[in-house]
This record gives structure tokens, sequence and C-alpha cells, in this order.
């Protein structure tokens, strides 16, 4: 049986940052672009008074690139966070890649501090 640290499961409960199972290899990466991909929506309906009634609704999410090295090997990944994390993701920074040790280019990118393979 699996076991989990405290701090895994708070990640898990709170739907926060973790790695899934398969990314169980760990290791620095650089973010290279951080772009922030706002979706405005903007919808009509009638009201029961027949009134149009207009509705705006956005959507965030910060699309990341960045590059991390495995056995003297460079990879490249692409990841999506729902919402503005670029905080988190800062062109340069230094991140924690989560990547599958048996498929190197199948990876995530995660804060500082993140535990890779819960």
């Amino acid at each position: 049986m699996k076991q989990f640290t405290f701090l895994s499961l708070l990640i898990f409960v709170a739907g926060g940052f973790g790695c899934s199972s398969n990314l169980t290899g760990q290791t620095e990466g650089y973010i290279k672009t951080v772009v922030i991909d706002r979706d405005v929506k903007t919808s009509t309906r009638k009201t029961s008074s027949n009134k149009k009634r207009k509705k705006t609704t956005t959507s965030v999410e910060t699309e990341i690139e960045y590059s991390y090295n495995f056995h003297g090997r460079n990879y490249e990944g692409y990841s999506e966070k729902d919402g503005d994390v670029q905080n988190d993701f800062q062109k340069g920074a230094t991140v924690v890649v989560c990547f599958n040790p048996s498929n190197p280019e199948e990876s995530d990118v995660f804060p500082g501090g993140t535990k890779c393979g819960g």
C-alpha cells in the first residue's frame, strides 16, 4: 500500500499543484516563456420580460514553456495551468520538473518545493 505524507495528502485534497503517479522522476528546469491567455465570452439571452441581457465570462489560463535535462539530454515541455499563476512561473526562474523516467518527454512543471511521484 502506498503511503502518503501529510503534505502530499493536503496537495491532493486541495487540488493544488502535484504530480501524477507516473511522473516519478524529478529534476530542475527553467521557464522559457509564460503567456496569460484570457478568453472572454459574451452571451445574450432574453429575460422573462423579453429584454436582452448580456452576460460576460472570462476564463484565464497560464501557458508555460520550460526546459530540463535528464541523463545529459535536453528536453522541452509545455504546460497549461488554470488561472493566472505567473507569480509561481516567471521567465528564467528555476522550477521543479516532474517526468516519467521511462519516457522523459512526458513531464509537467511545478513551483519550487513540489515533490514528484506522490
